[in-house]
């Protein structure tokens, strides 16, 4: 490995996406212990990476600031100018990640062929392809391809999160606030609709696997939802009768996401962003999918299910669906409690060791 001092690191833009990227993050770390390494990223997600030993320095970043607000766009290009970088990651695949670092002046330059940007990149790198087309792949191993490329080694592939003793206290004065400071298991409801319509199962759907949950199992239901995602949390606690602890009334922040994924006993959930910490949490995870292709998020160290139902539209990558939205909607409860129901009174599994790419 060359001699590198000084290193930046783009991070992706959506909360699974983050915490998929941690083996990269951890990868570089390892192949670089002499260097400081900085992660640029958007403000709202940092309280994911809070704890992690990767980074010597975090710098927060709003992607449409050149637009909204130039003077402070340029003010922050100046900033990264003045550190002289010898190494950049880039990997969101957009062509202002690129252009960013392009114009922070980063001596070498690494991402993937993308949205036009490869005349910006010292080292840029082919998205995998099968038969003239991309090859849908795990995002984990899509970015650490960026770090193997230049001749990085993995120690793993395991993504990681930390949770404080402090975000561990909280959930446990919220579990005491709400009459759940039992040991009765701990089922946790997100519905994750932020990405787009076109993920969200139903309020029904949610509501009604909560109340075979709960006929089957002694347990607690919990629902979780972003502030955006409140009159979506109302209408899922509403068609459950009230049988649904509604903690998104809480404002629960990721910080704290973290904590209450890893004290539940399972996560019910559609492809998104919580999925991926309760992967990283070691926690059991049933996926409701539709909309989007598993093998973009599937990995050997989840502990879950996915529950699908064959439609010929499928997978369609759209955020909001042109048609009947039958991916989701044929879905029925009964499938999904009968997974967690699996997931959770099956003997506690280890954690899986991925293989290295």
């Amino acid at each position: 490995m060359e001699k590198v001092n000084n290193i930046l690191v783009t991070a992706p833009n959506w909360v699974g996406d983050i915490v998929m990227a941690t083996p990269a993050f951890r990868c570089i770390r390892d192949n670089y212990p002499g260097a400081k390494v900085t992660l640029l990223l958007k403000p709202y997600v940092k309280g994911l990476l809070e704890g992690a030993p990767w980074f010597d320095e975090i710098v927060e970043y709003d992607p449409l600031a050149k637009h909204k607000h130039p003077g402070k766009y340029l003010s922050l290009i100046r900033k990264l100018r003045k550190e002289k970088y010898d190494l950049a990651f880039i990997l969101p695949n957009s062509f202002s990640s690129a252009l960013m670092i392009w114009l922070a002046r980063a001596d070498r330059r690494i991402g993937y062929v993308r949205d036009n940007r490869s005349w910006m990149l010292t080292d840029p790198i082919q998205r995998p392809k099968e038969k003239g087309r991309f090859l849908p792949a795990y995002m984990g191993d899509y970015y650490l391809r960026l770090c193997t490329s230049i001749g990085c080694k993995v120690g793993s592939k395991n993504t990681e999160v930390f949770v404080s003793p402090e975000s561990k206290k909280k959930i446990d004065e919220l579990f005491d606030k709400y009459g759940m400071a039992d040991t009765k298991p701990k089922v946790l409801i997100n519905p994750g609709a932020s990405y787009g319509s076109s993920k969200f199962w139903t309020a029904e759907g949610f509501a009604e696997t909560a109340k075979l949950l709960q006929k089957k199992l002694d347990c607690h239901v919990m629902l979780v939802t972003s502030p955006e995602e409140k009159d979506i949390a109302k209408k899922i606690v509403d068609a459950a009768n009230g049988s649904i602890v509604n903690l998104s009334q809480d404002n629960i922040s990721l910080e704290l996401l973290k904590a209450l994924v890893e004290k539940s006993s399972l996560l019910i959930t559609v492809d998104s962003g919580p999925r991926h910490l309760a992967v990283a949490l070691n926690k059991p995870v049933v996926v409701v999918m539709g909309p989007t292709d598993p093998r973009y998020t599937q990995t050997k160290q989840e502990i879950g299910k996915v529950v699908r139902t064959a439609v010929d539209c499928a997978p369609c990558h759209l955020k909001v669906c042109p048609t009947d939205h039958r991916c989701m909607t044929q879905i029925k409860p009964q499938k999904v409690a009968e997974a967690a129901l699996e997931l959770i009174t099956r003997p506690k599994i280890r954690r899986r060791k991925a293989s290295v790419p």
